[in-house]
């Protein structure tokens, strides 16, 4: 198998060691480049250096890492990025989508919490944790399930992925079931399944493939 080039982000230099050390750990191929800040790791991309994934910090002195997923997917769009935080707050879970991470992992989470959602974001998925979807879900709750509230470009604002997920669930397919159809984990189907939710203004599974239903992205 080939190498799979991680570039690290984090202004803190000993977590950099660390987690560059973990992650080595978890896998023989993955190789790791550390920078210690978002200008940095910018400029190596712009040198021409190839990364298949970026695992950025959220909380950093010269660019914090939601701008710095932005600054990266103006530069490279197709390269896939992960946050990770070791913040005490609830995570901005809709600022990082909306930067098209593909996930987020708290700082505090085990090795095999990271190796799962790697494996996720180098295929393309998003990737957030049972805990912080539950949070995720708490919020979803105070928002209004009315179709009104739905973007105008709901088809343009969803992925692929989530398309073809909305419409497994329009065929009455359970979450494991459209984990084991797509490939891919059980956890990472309730992080599309909570984003497509946010897109929809929805809250309730019913609400989501009715409102689907009616704007004509599934039968």
């Amino acid at each position: 198998m080939r190498e799979i080039n991680i570039a690290l982000v984090d202004d803190h230099q000993m977590f950099l060691d660390g987690l560059g050390e973990v992650i080595r750990v978890l896998d023989p191929n993955y190789r790791c480049t550390p920078f210690g800040t978002p200008v940095e790791a910018i400029n190596a991309l712009e040198s021409g250096d190839k990364f298949d994934l970026f695992i950025t910090d959220l909380v950093m002195g010269e660019m914090n890492g939601i701008a710095f997923i932005m600054a990266l997917k103006a530069r490279s769009p197709s390269t896939p990025a992960l946050v990770v935080s070791g913040i005490d707050t609830a995570p901005p879970i809709d600022k990082i989508m909306q930067a098209r991470a593909n996930g987020f992992v708290p700082k505090s989470a085990s090795s095999a919490v990271l190796k799962e959602a790697i494996e996720a974001a180098l295929n393309d998925d998003i990737y957030v944790p049972d805990n912080i979807w539950r949070q995720v879900e708490t919020h979803a709750a105070l928002q209004n399930d009315d179709p009104a509230d739905a973007p105008d470009s709901l088809q343009d604002n969803l992925g692929a992925r989530q398309l073809e997920v909305v419409t497994l669930m329009a065929e009455g397919c359970t979450n494991k079931e459209i984990g084991q159809i797509l490939k891919i984990s059980e956890n990472t189907v309730k992080s599309h399944v909570s984003g497509i939710f946010r897109h929809m203004g929805v809250t309730r599974r019913t609400a989501c493939i009715s409102k689907a239903r009616a704007m004509g992205l599934v039968s």
